[in-house]
């Protein structure tokens, strides 16, 4: 597994010097974004997809990618590498690997424990409330499981608060997945990744 991650904010997306490294799907994303640091952010993932792809097997083009009906990317021609992005605040993340995979990067701020205690099980929302730097500790849950519902592509679909993420792995639909916190991370942030085993 490969993560890949970049600092956008000298990204400026009125600049249409970028549009020659992206495809025309990820430029109608772009073009659709309202919030300039958003675009950026998208422009940012797919030039992390460009070089993680080039890393893999040497092509320098333009990444064909779609996405699936969970909304899941996939690389078009080369279905057996595994792909996944994310962006928060001035950093777009990547993870490749050879089985699926999600990662999840957030910008800590002021956690609501409201939120903790409504999307979060039992267990995490104590984990957080008892942690000595709750921000943190709401970070480190939320990512995971961020991560998780990106792997497992379900998405927003689960019930977040009918699992935890706790532990370093998971059993899922009979299939076992596995945390990997990443380190070292930007200063202010929470980045984690899961994948299928």
């Amino acid at each position: 597994m490969k993560i890949y991650s970049m600092n956008v904010s000298r990204i400026d997306p009125a600049d249409k010097k970028w549009y020659k490294y992206l495809s025309q799907k990820r430029i109608e994303k772009v073009e659709r974004l309202k919030k300039e640091s958003h675009k950026a952010q998208s422009i940012g993932a797919e030039l992390l997809l460009r070089h993680a792809l080039r890393g893999m097997t040497g092509e320098s083009g333009i990444v064909e990618w779609d996405t699936d009906e969970n909304g899941k990317p996939y690389l078009k021609n080369h279905r057996d590498i595994y792909v996944n992005l994310s962006h928060s605040g001035d950093y777009a993340v990547c993870a490749v690997h050879s089985a699926p995979v999600g990662i999840d990067i957030e910008l800590c701020r002021e956690c609501d424990m409201k939120i903790a205690k409504r999307f979060f099980s039992p267990e995490e929302a104590q984990f957080i409330e008892t942690a000595s730097d709750t921000n943190n500790a709401f970070f480190e849950v939320w990512t995971r499981k961020e991560s998780f519902t990106k792997v497992t592509g379900r998405g927003i679909a689960m019930h977040m608060n009918t699992f935890s993420v706790l532990d370093n792995e998971i059993i899922y639909d009979g299939k076992r997945y596995i945390f990997k916190n990443c380190s070292p991370q930007p200063e202010g942030y929470k980045m984690s990744v899961c994948y299928l085993l």
